[in-house]
């Protein structure tokens, strides 16, 4: 590592037994950590040892059930301006990297004390499954401390409120926590219930505690557990919440989904969970989407319509750093959601232009294309709806030529896909293909 950076940062980590993460987790930002600190809680495989032949400096810190206190070691042995928290299941892409000197001597300028980065979960074939958001880059201040034994929170121990600088789109850290790990899903949950349970015990109106036991009971299907949790938890909620508090909104988003998920699911049952979700958060989009998806499935396309335009125009107004976690991840289905039900209610013209949304995004979506098929030619000539198509595929690509008339088969439009096959395949194709 090289001796002087214009950032001195210190990359800390805690670790047990991470021989399969510990080299990534050192080496996607070694050029540019001014120090690199390993505190290991007791492994019994090679971990240490690789992390040591890789130059970090390594601390042991005793298990204690505990995980504030130990990144609050972690963070004492640290030397550096800026600290790095990353766990060892976690780590930047070389373009955001090499965005992060940069990054941070903005912050600096600006007297930031940490920076809200986007975290980026993902699932055992690399593919992100859920998106948020983690504040992992801070100032080395002797104020700047974690609490809670989990689901620990970075704090001002001077009961300040933290400057943080918002960088979600400039910087992501990536999780691969959800992959196979040596912990069971199991044992997992009997820990971190034993560690919310005595948190509870000492600060037995912390809500946020109660959401996370919450999550740990949908964790575990057990969903009537869940329910009971997440209403604790909104009942002992203050009058007022910070309009960024995430921990809250999820509260309320679940418990959303359960009770609209329930056998029998009634509207007056979720009602005031809603309007009180909404009050609190006004912003949150993830409310509206979750009542959309609710009255689509109960066959009420044109509410369903009504609330998933608002979730959407929520998430373009106010964006989706810490908030909108929901819809965030699955965009594609409520646009996909959102054309099925703008056609049921006879909506065309919306059906149209989000069909085209969604397409321009995914242009391989067989349902969606059905629905604009089936919405165009009720009243455009098969000529003018080709012409529209070829806005959004390549018809000179053999896979875009089929993927349309094979649709248009599927989807009970077969004059038009006869017409495209005499405009778009030569005879042997349409031989060869049967189109």
């Amino acid at each position: 590592m090289e001796e002087e950076k214009k950032i001195r940062i210190s990359q800390c980590m805690i670790v047990k037994n991470e021989e399969k993460n510990i080299e990534r987790a050192l080496s996607w930002g070694r050029n540019i950590m001014w120090e690199q600190i390993v505190v290991d809680t007791g492994s019994t495989d090679r971990t240490v040892e690789i992390a040591r032949s890789m130059g970090a400096k390594i601390c042991s810190f005793p298990w204690i059930d505990d995980f504030a206190a130990a990144k609050n070691f972690a963070i004492e042995q640290a030397e550096g301006d800026w600290i790095a928290l990353l766990d060892a299941d976690e780590y930047m892409a070389e373009e955001g990297a090499a965005k992060i000197c940069q990054v941070l001597a903005m912050a600096d300028e600006k007297g930031m004390d940490g920076l809200s980065t986007g975290w980026q979960q993902l699932d055992d074939k690399g593919t992100i499954f859920s998106s948020g958001t983690q504040v992992r880059f801070f100032r080395n201040l002797p104020d700047i401390r974690y609490r809670r034994r989990i689901h620990e929170q970075l704090v001002s121990t001077e009961g300040r409120e933290l400057y943080l600088g918002d960088v979600v789109k400039e910087v992501s850290i990536f999780h691969t926590g959800y992959q196979s790990h040596a912990m069971s899903a199991k044992k997992r949950s009997k820990r971190n219930r034993r560690l919310i349970l005595e948190e509870l015990k000492e600060h037995p109106q912390d809500y946020e505690m109660m959401g996370y036991m919450g999550d740990e009971c949908l964790g575990d299907n057990d969903l009537e557990e869940a329910e009971v949790w997440y209403g604790r938890s909104i009942e002992q909620m203050p009058e007022e919440l910070p309009e960024y508090d995430q921990r809250s909104a999820v509260t309320f988003t679940r418990l959303l989904t359960i009770l609209s998920q329930k056998e029998g699911a009634l509207w007056e049952d979720m009602e005031g969970i809603y309007e009180k979700a909404t009050e609190y958060f006004p912003k949150e989009a993830d409310f509206d989407y979750t009542v959309g998806c609710f009255w689509a499935e109960q066959g009420q396309a044109s509410k369903a319509v009504e609330y998933l335009e608002t979730a959407l125009k929520k998430l373009e107004d106010f964006g989706c750093s810490n908030r909108a976690l929901l819809l965030a991840a699955n965009l594609l289905e409520a646009y996909d959601l959102l054309v099925r039900c703008c056609y049921e209610a006879g909506e065309k013209e919306k059906c149209v232009s989000y069909s085209v949304t969604y397409l321009k995004n995914n242009r391989y979506g067989m349902a969606v294309l059905s629905r604009l098929l089936q919405t165009l030619l009720q009243g455009e000539s098969e000529a003018a709806v080709l012409g529209f198509l070829s806005r959004i595929y390549d018809f000179s690509s053999l896979k875009d030529k089929l993927f349309v008339a094979k649709t248009a088969q599927k989807a009970g439009c077969g004059g038009f896909s006869g017409f495209a096959g005499a405009c778009l395949f030569t005879p042997d194709e349409r031989g060869r293909y049967g189109v």
